[in-house]
């Protein structure tokens, strides 16, 4: 039996709800359907770290249960993955033998953890913080820890993935021996200054972390109760429990055949439509096309799904409105207060500027692309957030002279173009 629906969004996550609960406000009557991968209703990832921790309830997690989807009559088809689809016909088909016809379609089916690629990656010690079953393995996995001697009680987490090293408090408290491999000289040394660097090295220091720097992993060998793992270097490090945090990648696999273009994530105009009619993308899923940066990038989180939803469903409703927003997140880290505005890739950024101010622990980083300012990460500085969106958003370009001023700590930087000159 096929199910026909005016709107069908595939992806149960908060680009898909809120496309879901916009269309509801506008079209009471519309027949709704989401088909999610999650065999549980509507639940915050960015709140999994919490759960582990012990600090937020399971029930808490959850966002919207499936009462709400009932209340809003929105059909929602938990536990379901697309098996096959064809755009043109407007058909698709699950695995679990559903199958549903669709007039317009939204695609918003995330992000997953990109998997080591070595040897013994797959042994069941290796966790990727994703959702709330790998989140209670990893419950389950820290409670056998804390059984085992002292010595045996360690844990190794590989890359700069943000997740993970919110895991620092959980280990401290359960007494739990925490080392951090990562590629670079300091943590997340692709993206941000060796001054940011080392201010963030000495402070997982500080709390008792073991840093092994410049460190790839190429072997994982299960040892009794947890696992060895081998470096390229010729160290050899054990754990009880590994949890990799090395990138992500677009849920795209299912639409590699039926003609939607896809490049790094589906591809999307400003309207956050694709290439076929009828059909449209939002969230971690999409490579969208800026109209600040004017270009085409990736770069999601929980705020940036959240609006993308509901403007793919303004134009699922034939509205014309432009997805226009500078992407922003911030993150806690060791009592470090972190802000991202724009964009840091080295796609975008062929120049980056730091002003440190290393007694204050404060430091400001500037990305350029050319004269003109793209991005930039604030560490301690949150109040700086709005002038840096504005000047983004205004395509702010900055001479030679400006960007050495703005890089001196000594010069004012109320005199500096992007703070009010």
């Amino acid at each position: 039996m096929r199910t026909q629906a005016e709107y069908l969004i595939i992806g149960g996550g908060i680009a898909g709800v809120t496309a879901a609960t916009t269309l509801r406000e506008q079209e009471p009557d519309a027949r709704i359907v989401i088909i999610s991968r999650e065999p549980v209703s509507f639940y915050s990832r960015v709140m999994l770290t919490g759960y582990v921790e012990g600090s937020i309830a399971r029930e808490k997690l959850i966002l919207r249960d499936e009462k709400w989807f009932s209340d809003q009559k929105i059909d929602l088809f938990s536990g379901e993955s697309v098996e096959f689809w064809d755009g043109e016909k407007k058909i698709v088909k699950t695995d679990k033998g559903n199958e549903f016809s669709f007039g317009k379609l939204l695609i918003a089916t995330g992000v997953r953890p990109t998997p080591l690629d070595i040897p013994g990656a797959k042994s069941n010690r290796v966790h990727y913080l994703w959702d709330l079953d790998e989140a209670d393995k990893i419950i389950e996995r820290i409670d056998e820890l804390e059984k085992l001697p002292r010595e045996k009680r360690k844990v190794v987490i590989i890359g700069g993935g943000f997740v993970c090293q919110s895991f620092r408090k959980i280990f401290a408290k359960k007494d739990i021996e925490a080392h951090l491999l990562m590629r670079g000289d300091y943590y997340w040394s692709r993206y941000i200054s060796p001054e940011a660097g080392k201010l963030i090295n000495e402070a997982l220091e500080s709390e008792g972390v073991t840093l092994h720097q410049n460190e790839k992993v190429k072997e994982i060998i299960r040892e009794g109760d947890g696992v060895v793992l081998k470096t390229e270097s010729g160290n050899e490090i054990s754990a009880g429990i590994v949890l990799a945090g090395i990138g992500i990648s677009p849920n795209t696999a299912w639409l590699e055949e039926g003609g939607i273009e896809l490049d790094d994530g589906v591809k999307v105009n400003e309207y956050l439509e694709t290439n076929m009619p009828d059909i449209y993308a939002a969230g971690d899923v999409v490579n969208y096309y800026d109209l600040s940066l004017e270009d085409f990038h990736r770069q999601g989180n929980w705020v940036n799904a959240e609006r993308q939803g509901r403007v793919a469903a303004m134009n699922m409703l034939g509205k014309r409105e432009a997805y226009n927003e500078i992407t922003s997140f911030a993150i806690a880290l060791l009592g470090i207060n972190f802000i991202f505005v724009g964009e840091y890739s080295s796609k975008f950024v062929d120049e980056s500027i730091a002003r440190v101010d290393s007694k204050n622990k404060i430091v400001r980083e500037f990305y350029f692309k050319g004269a003109r300012l793209v991005g930039a990460m604030l560490m301690n500085a949150a109040e700086d957030r709005p002038l840096i969106q504005t000047a983004i958003k205004d395509k702010m370009e900055l001479s030679k002279i400006e960007k050495l001023n703005l890089k001196e700590a000594d010069f004012p930087l109320e005199k500096t173009k992007i703070y009010g000159a």
